[in-house]
Parts: C-alpha cells; structure tokens; sequence
C-alpha cells in the first residue's frame, strides 16, 4: 500500500512536505516556493519549484474505512484544483514565467486505484480549460512521504523529523494467545520462569499482568521496529546498534547484580530508554516502546537473567 496508515495532523503533514521540499530543491538557493495561505487561501498550491512541479498537502482526517478515505481524498482533489483553475490571474503574477506542469497529490497514505481515475479526469479539465498558468500536457501525480525517504533521513540526522507512534497496532497480541501459539518453545519457558522471580511474592494476578505486558511489549515493539525501519534506516540501524551493545553488557552486568530481581528489571528498562533518547529522530513514545520492546526481547532470549 502506498504510503503509511498512520495519522497525520494536517498542519504537521504540511509542515513537514515544506520541510522536504525545500531540502529536495536546496540547491540553488530560491529553486522551492513556498506559498503560505494563511490570508486569503493557498489558489490551489502550497508550494512550487522552478522546474514546473508544484505541491499540494492533504492528510484526511476521522476517516473509519478505506470508502470514505477515497471519498474524502478525490473531493480534496476536486477542490483545490477547482482553485487552481479559479485563481489564474492570481497565479499568473506569484509563478511569473513558471508554467506548472506536474501537480503533486501529496497524501500520508492512498490505496485504492479509483483516486488515479480521478486524477486523469481532474487533470483533462484542466487540459482543456487551457489555463495560462499550466503547461499544455499538465498531469497530476498522487505521491506519499516515501518520495522523500532521503530528506526524511537527512531531517532524522538533524533531529528535524521524529519518527514516532500514535496508536498502537491493532494485532498486538494477548499473553495466553502468544503464550499458546508459541508452546514448547525455549522463549515461553523462559518468559514464564522470569515473571515467577520477579513477581515473586506477589499475587498470581500481578504476576500474569507482567507476563501480558512483556508479550505486548514484545510484539507491539517488534511492529514498531518494522516502521521505523522502513521509515527511517539509518535511525533503525543506529536503534539496533545501541540495542546490541546494550545486549552484549547484560551478561556481565547479570553476574555481578545485587538487586533484586524487579529493581534491577525496572533499572535496565530506565537505563535503556535514556540511552535510546540519545539518538536524533525518534520521538519520546517511540523511544518508550523501542525500550520495553528490547527489554522483553532480552527476557524472551535470556540476556537479562536472573538467579
């Protein structure tokens, strides 16, 4: 599927489109515009460079299926091109001699081949309306942030873009249900035998609550870690070196631990996660679930051990 699901603001969507495109066109200085339209509108584009190619920003908001997604996305369309072709005298003086050839539909997310569709219809009425301000083969492409995967690597380095998380995955899995598909295997008995040491004392309740949120950890971390992969690279590749050091420290620092089985649980999570705070591009609740997703790792395969 084109793009990423997850929620955009819609001015964080927009400001962040900006903040790619004036990396893309970075050189020469002055090869990106960007229109502001918070006094009278935007005529259609937020943004155009030199070439030709202008920009226009939507992220659909209280959508609850795919149906009302495309709904919502081909009005948009509908709309700000109906204010491209409206606003040609206006256009005319902001591009002087540029003629805008490709319009950019730039969308967190699209799935559904009908938006396309529209898009040749959209693009005809413009051909045919032959507005001043648009090349004679003007197109519209539909395009998403995995067009600027490099500038979104360079606003990481910067600590400019921060990868983060909303909402948790709906597949998040329960313990019973993990624990069951995954009987027989050494990472169940390990898990289990760790929650009896460190919920020791405690009731059978608080001891099944932990094992539930390591599973959760678990699983939910590991779809996180995916996104952040995909999204980001470099910022994966440097999350996965500070988790394997941390990992290869754990053996050494097990054999000469003196707390408890539960302290010194709650202090590899809080050391970890101050590690993971360290690295540019990732926000504060991604940081979070990269951490408890290590720590429960580490309990499932057994770098974090207790005697």
């Amino acid at each position: 599927m084109p793009g990423d699901v997850s929620p955009w603001d819609p001015n964080e969507w927009e400001q962040h489109i900006q903040k790619v495109l004036k990396l893309r066109y970075a050189q020469p200085v002055g090869s990106y515009q960007h229109i502001a339209d918070e006094i009278k509108g935007d005529c259609g584009i937020e943004g155009y460079a030199v070439d030709g190619t202008a920009y226009q920003c939507y992220a659909c908001q209280n959508w609850n299926d795919f149906g009302v997604l495309l709904d919502h996305q081909k009005n948009k369309m509908t709309l700000d091109i109906g204010k491209l072709l409206r606003n040609e005298a206006e256009l005319l003086t902001i591009l002087g001699d540029i003629r805008i050839g490709i319009w950019n539909f730039v969308l967190p997310f699209w799935n559904d081949k009908e938006l396309l569709k529209h898009a040749r219809k959209k693009e005809m009425e413009v051909r045919a309306k032959k507005p001043k301000h648009a090349k004679p083969d003007f197109r519209i492409a539909v395009i998403t942030g995995e067009e600027f995967l490099v500038e979104k690597q360079m606003l990481a380095k910067q600590d400019l873009y921060k990868f983060d998380v909303k909402d948790l995955p709906d597949t998040v899995q329960t313990a019973a249900t993990w624990m069951d598909q995954n009987k027989g295997l050494e990472l169940v008995t390990n898990l289990t035998r760790k929650a009896t040491v460190i919920a020791a004392g405690k009731t059978t309740k608080t001891r099944d609550g932990f094992l539930n949120r390591m599973v959760k950890d678990y699983t939910a971390g590991s779809i996180i870690l995916s996104r952040l992969e995909q999204d980001v690279p470099e910022v994966y590749e440097e999350v996965i070196r500070k988790k394997t050091d941390r990992e290869g420290e754990l053996e050494m620092a097990c054999a000469t631990n003196t707390l408890v089985p539960g302290k010194f649980f709650d202090e590899t999570l809080s050391a970890y996660k101050a590690e993971l705070r360290g690295v540019s591009g990732i926000g504060p609740r991604a940081v979070d679930i990269l951490a408890r997703e290590a720590v429960s790792d580490w309990l499932l395969r057994c770098p974090l051990e207790f005697e």
